[in-house]
């Protein structure tokens, strides 16, 4: 972790439980080794909320617009994050996640591509399957529930640690859409986890 997300985070945690109380339910402990943690995204407060949890420095791959004012593109890097470009497969943001991985680390993807204030569904683009069957690492899912308002609660839900049935197999659109459904079952049933 490096020093400035570990100041950062420090920072936040205490903000973010002063502020919105949140409620941890499941084990926000990651494994060791490589991580994908894969969430519903209902705000930008999402990103603060599973940084300061998270015992691990999460990776996030975020939207390329937001690399394009330069403070903010400084503060992207000082925390790690990484920039993808929604509008397609995008091959270096793969590859950036993929070198992540391989260096034990973990990365944050939300793989909605926006964010979706409804919780009911959880429609995955095929970018985070690809990563964790090429990587072989391990998804941690998570869905977080709000409303993000002064004082009140917002929950977030930790599923068990899992690989995906076909890690390591030969990747094809089938194999995608088969690890999308399991991650979709896992994240949706945490929908209601206390």
């Amino acid at each position: 972790m490096s020093r400035f997300y570990f100041v950062a985070r420090s920072i936040v945690n205490v903000v973010l439980r002063l502020m919105y109380r949140p409620v941890v339910s499941g084990n926000p402990k990651l494994p060791d080794g490589p991580v994908i943690l894969v969430s519903n995204h209902i705000s930008n407060w999402d990103v603060v909320l599973m940084g300061s949890i998270v015992d691990r420095q999460i990776r996030f791959m975020a939207k390329k617009e937001l690399f394009e004012f330069k403070p903010l593109h400084m503060l992207m890097d000082w925390l790690g994050a990484f920039p993808v470009d929604r509008g397609g497969a995008d091959v270096s943001a793969i590859r950036t996640g993929l070198s992540i991985l391989g260096e034990g680390g973990v990365i944050g993807i939300f793989p909605q591509g926006t964010r979706v204030k409804d919780d009911s569904s959880f429609e995955m683009a095929g970018g985070a399957s690809m990563i964790a069957l090429r990587s072989r690492a391990q998804i941690v899912p998570v869905h977080i529930s709000g409303p993000y308002r002064l004082f009140r609660h917002v929950r977030i839900a930790f599923g068990a640690p899992f690989t995906p049935v076909g890690a390591g197999a030969r990747i094809n659109r089938e194999l995608i859409d088969e690890v999308n459904a399991q991650v979709t079952e896992r994240v949706l049933a945490l929908r209601n986890a206390d």
